[in-house]
């Protein structure tokens, strides 16, 4: 049995791509729910059919303790249909079979920021300090000197310094390469993913990251 309910807004997401951190979310509405299926409105822009049969997560809102907290779950797409609405109205939908456990789902650890010196947040790797080149509540893509190694899916200690307190949090190293690129020369990158982050934690870089945000939309509407 499913937690969502018919009326109910849902966002369905199509990809998600760890190592580079992008998301595509559609929003849907729950028609009906029979156990462990379901069938939600077509989304706009439509999902294809060529994602039949394939997997995609529901997530919606729930209620808990007392606060509200996006789940998801794996699903199927089984079909793509015409739902009657009522007598005279016919809309596409697809019909869904949920093939995995409620868990919480943040769209939002996807949403990237770019730090600068001013930002209040600097990290290091293993004890050694790193350039942020842009952060998320999912992971981080930075740049750093030849003493320190880091190695394809390996976990690391990141120590995030925000507005003068350290957080501790694990991090899997999804991707590594070195320069020259991106305009750099002598440096080294690499992708991370946070892994087992505390709730403190993520949500002092929630603020963080917002933080971030609205100063650089600040500089972008500087004259």
């Amino acid at each position: 049995m499913m937690d969502i309910k018919p009326g109910q807004s849902v966002r369905i997401v199509t990809e998600a791509d760890a190592a580079r951190e992008s998301i595509v979310a559609k929003a849907s509405t729950v028609h009906e729910v029979n156990g462990s299926t379901a069938i939600l409105a077509q989304t706009d822009p439509p999902i294809l059919k060529s994602m039949l049969q394939k997997d995609l997560i529901i997530t919606y809102l729930a209620r808990k303790n007392d606060a509200a907290e996006r789940q998801g779950f794996l699903a199927k797409i089984l079909e793509f249909i015409d739902y009657r609405l009522n007598p005279e109205h016919t809309v596409k939908a697809i019909v869904v079979k949920r093939v995995g456990k409620e868990r919480p789902y943040n769209i939002r650890m996807f949403y990237r920021a770019t730090p600068t010196g001013r930002s209040g947040l600097s990290m290091t790797v293993n004890g050694t300090p790193v350039h942020m080149i842009d952060v998320s509540l999912g992971g981080a893509k930075v740049s750093h000197d030849r003493s320190l190694k880091l190695q394809h899916d390996s976990i690391v200690s990141a120590c995030l310094e925000m507005d003068g307190k350290t957080y501790i949090a694990e991090a899997r190293i999804l991707r590594t390469w070195d320069g020259p690129i991106e305009g750099f020369k002598g440096l080294f990158f690499a992708t991370m993913q946070f892994v087992n982050m505390d709730r403190k934690v993520e949500r002092a870089l929630s603020l963080k990251i917002q933080d971030v945000q609205r100063e650089l939309l600040q500089k972008e509407r500087l004259p």
